[in-house]
C-alpha cells in the first residue's frame, strides 16, 4: 500500500489472511520499512500469504488530486516567475505553498490548469538520479536522498519535479480542476484547490 509521503495520503483497504484480517487506515515508511496500521480481527501471521485489497476509489482520487497539484504548478510557473514551491498537501484539504507572491488571479489560474486538463497531455513518472534532476528541474528541495534513486514527474513539456507520489497517466484523467482560492500574504502565497 501506498505510504503516506510528499504531501499525498497512505492507502486504506485490507490485508486478508487465513485466519485473520487487517482494516488498514494508516500506511508509514520508516528506516525503509513500511509499516500498516489499522484494525485487526483474528491473526496475521509473518511468512503467511495474504491478499491485499485497495480501496481503489479513495487511492485513484488520491492520483487525481496529486497530479492536478503537480499540473497547478506548472502552468503557475508557466506564467509567474517569482515563487519558490514552499510545501503541499494533495488530499482532503489540497493546498500548494510558495514564498513570494502571485499575480495570476484564481479565475485565470483556473481557465489555464483545465485548458491542460482537457488537452489531454501526457504524464510521466519514473526513476531518475539527483545529477539528472538537477540538470531538468528548476526547483530541487533540500532533503532529498543524494545516494539512491530517486522519482520524477514531467507533464508533457513542463519542467521535470522531484516527486515520489502516484499520479495518473494524463491530465484527461484528472478532471476538472477548481481553484477555491489565492490567498497572498506577508510574502507567501498559498492556492486551495479541489478536483
Amino acid at each position: 500500500f501506498y505510504p503516506e509521503g510528499g504531501g499525498q495520503p497512505n492507502d486504506q483497504g485490507e490485508i486478508t489472511g487465513g485466519r485473520g484480517r487487517l482494516k488498514v487506515q494508516m500506511v508509514s515508511e520508516k528506516e525503509g520499512k513500511i509499516f500498516h496500521q489499522g484494525l485487526l480481527e483474528g491473526e496475521l501471521n509473518a511468512g503467511e500469504n495474504v491478499k491485499c485489497q485497495l480501496k481503489w476509489n479513495l487511492r485513484y482520487r488520491n492520483m487525481r488530486t496529486h497530479s492536478a497539484g503537480h499540473l497547478i504548478h506548472d502552468v503557475l510557473m508557466s506564467l509567474e516567475n517569482n515563487l519558490t514551491p514552499a510545501k503541499g498537501s494533495h488530499g482532503q484539504k489540497s493546498f500548494i505553498e510558495y514564498y513570494g507572491e502571485a499575480k495570476t488571479s484564481k479565475d485565470e489560474l483556473e481557465t489555464k490548469v483545465n485548458e491542460a486538463v482537457k488537452a489531454s497531455l501526457p504524464i510521466l513518472a519514473g526513476n531518475t538520479t539527483l545529477e539528472d534532476l538537477k540538470k531538468e528541474c528548476d526547483f530541487i528541495p533540500l532533503n532529498l536522498p543524494k545516494s539512491k534513486e530517486l522519482r520524477y514527474i514531467k507533464i508533457d513539456d513542463y519542467k521535470m519535479m522531484p516527486d515520489g507520489g502516484i499520479q495518473v497517466k494524463s491530465t484527461s484523467e484528472i478532471g476538472n480542476v477548481f481553484i477555491n482560492s489565492i490567498e497572498v500574504e506577508d510574502g507567501k502565497t498559498i492556492i486551495k484547490y479541489r478536483v
